[in-house]
C-alpha cells in the first residue's frame, strides 16, 4: 500500500506545476530553490477482521523547501502555504486505497542547513485499504 500512497501524493505535489524535486530514492542534485519528499509509515493495523482483512495505515508525506539564506524566508514561506492549501483537506481513492488528509498540514519553522533556509511541511495521511 505504500508504494501507492506515495505515488497519489508525488502526483498531487507535482500538480502544483514544476518545481526542482529531489525525489525519495532517485539520485539529483537539483538547483536552488528546491523541494525534497519522503514518505513515512508511522503505524498500520487491520481495521476489519474477516477471511479479507483490511489495512489502515497512519504516516506523513514529508516536503522540505530549500531556498538561498539571506534574502528573507517570505518566498519559502509562500510556497509552504501553497503546499498546505493544495494538500488539506483532500481525499485520493486509486487502485483500491482511499486516503485522506484529515488536518492541516503543519508548517515547521525556518532554518539553515548547509547555508540554505529550510522549512519542511509535514502532510499527515491516513491510507484505508478498501
Amino acid at each position: 500500500m505504500k508504494q501507492k500512497v506515495r505515488s497519489v501524493l508525488q502526483k498531487h505535489l507535482e500538480a502544483l506545476g514544476k518545481f526542482n524535486t529531489a525525489w525519495e530514492g532517485v539520485k539529483t542534485a537539483p538547483k536552488l530553490p528546491y523541494q525534497t519528499v519522503y514518505l513515512n509509515i508511522s503505524a498500520s493495523e487491520t481495521r476489519a477482521i474477516s477471511d479479507r482483512p483490511l489495512a489502515e495505515e497512519v504516516g506523513f508525506f514529508q516536503v522540505t523547501l530549500f531556498y538561498e539564506s539571506g534574502m528573507g524566508t517570505k518566498s519559502i514561506e509562500d510556497r509552504a502555504d501553497i503546499i498546505r492549501n493544495h494538500f488539506y483537506g483532500q481525499s485520493f481513492t486509486k487502485d483500491g486505497v482511499q486516503i485522506v488528509i484529515h488536518k492541516p498540514p503543519n508548517i515547521g519553522g525556518v532554518f539553515l542547513n548547509d547555508d540554505k533556509l529550510a522549512l519542511p511541511i509535514t502532510i499527515n495521511f491516513t491510507a484505508y485499504e478498501l
